[in-house]
């Protein structure tokens, strides 16, 4: 077996608190806007959100599009003026990309990791608003290499982002570990690529005839332990 070098990690859900992050831009963006903010109104848009996060996995709709469309749609079921959806998707991208909200034991693992791996971020998402919101996690020094889906142009379950990462760092497939929540999308990532997956364990359903995961975690401190940092 080839010794590990480098370590891939999903963003949102394995590093970050993206929950946190999108109900705060949420309630910042349509209240700055004089609309209410409401528990409801956060599941309506969660809903809508992940419709076309799905549609964006396939390849069904373009990642600028997703951005606006979310707002119009979430505007039209609260009967506001969906004319008013380009302006509140800005103002929560701009609320978005300052949140760098950490889940616990994140900083202290990749201090510890970056002593003997490289390190990477492979993720689907905005370019501009990812990286952003690594800065305000005081995360970006860590890693030799952040991967977007917008960046890249391929997005996860797609294995080709994950090759422009591997290639970024100089590893190969049997030289990487990939760790994320999302059995579906990071787990066929990997998987597809060759690369060998952790799974954050978030109860996310695990799909079926899919190679289950090397390793099931709870908790980011774990991955010390198993990686011997």
């Amino acid at each position: 077996m080839a010794r590990i070098r480098s370590v891939l990690f999903d963003l949102d859900h394995t590093l970050l608190d993206f929950d946190r992050a999108e109900r705060a831009a949420l309630r910042a963006a349509l209240e700055e806007e004089g609309l209410a903010f409401s528990a409801s109104t956060l599941a309506e848009y969660r809903r809508i959100n992940d419709d076309l996060w799905a549609r964006y996995r396939r390849g069904e709709i373009a990642q600028s599009a997703l951005a606006r469309e979310r707002f119009r749609r979430l505007l039209s079921r609260l009967s506001a003026r969906t004319r008013r959806a380009g302006a509140v998707a800005e103002r929560y991208l701009a609320h978005l990309s300052a949140r760098g909200d950490r889940l616990p034991g994140c900083r202290p693992l990749l201090r510890r990791l970056r002593r003997r791996y490289r390190l990477a971020v492979v993720t689907n998402g905005i370019d501009r608003v990812q990286r952003s919101r690594l800065q305000a996690a005081s995360l970006t020094g860590f890693f030799d290499a952040v991967v977007t889906s917008e960046g890249c142009g391929f997005a996860k379950p797609d294995p080709r982002i994950v090759a422009v990462a591997l290639r970024a760092l100089g590893q190969a497939p049997e030289e990487a570990v990939y760790v994320g929540d999302d059995p579906g999308t990071d787990g066929a990532a990997a998987a597809a690529a060759g690369v060998t997956f952790y799974l954050m364990d978030r109860g996310l359903p695990h799909p079926p005839g899919q190679r289950p995961p090397r390793r099931r975690l709870t908790r980011l401190d774990q991955l010390s332990r198993i990686l011997n940092v």
